[in-house]
């Protein structure tokens, strides 16, 4: 079992869509160091399961503002590790959404379906991010089934 709460960072699949148009205003030389470091996000901040919803609260690192989403259980629609494969093939290495595998929750909002990529950074040691990341997957897994089989 996942503790309540984590670091994580978290990109959204909308925010990747729109990284190949913001690339080419990036310098060359900062691009290499965005290489290296840490995975591709948006938001920073914590991840917690709290009642009956998941639950990220942090800063936009886009707009410069606090940001929270929550997620109610029974509007997830699935749970997996790793980027979609039309992402992982059409886009650029650079914007370093490979390396450490990240979980996504797929959900519905106001009949739109949604997807967010998590990144558990409690320690940024790519091992422990990795099985961190595992063990939210399969917590989250434990609970979409249990209400899906309400």
């Amino acid at each position: 079992m996942v503790e309540n709460r984590t670091n994580v960072v978290m990109i959204t699949e909308e925010d990747i869509g729109q990284l190949p148009t913001e690339w080419d205003n990036v310098p060359s030389w900062l691009k290499i160091h965005l290489k290296a470091k840490c995975r591709a996000h948006r938001y920073e901040g914590e991840l917690k399961l709290e009642n009956e919803n998941l639950v990220f609260g942090g800063r936009d690192m886009n707009e410069g503002k606090s940001f929270e989403l929550e997620i109610p259980f029974d509007r997830i629609t699935d749970v997996c590790v790793g980027f979609s494969e039309d992402l992982r093939t059409n886009t650029d290495p650079a914007f370093n959404i490979g390396g450490s595998v990240p979980f996504a929750v797929r959900y519905r909002d106001n009949g739109q379906n949604k997807t967010v990529y998590f990144n558990t950074c409690s320690d940024n040691y790519p091992p422990h991010m990795y099985i961190n990341n595992i063990r939210w997957y399969e917590e989250l897994m434990e609970i979409v089934a249990r209400h899906m089989n309400r």
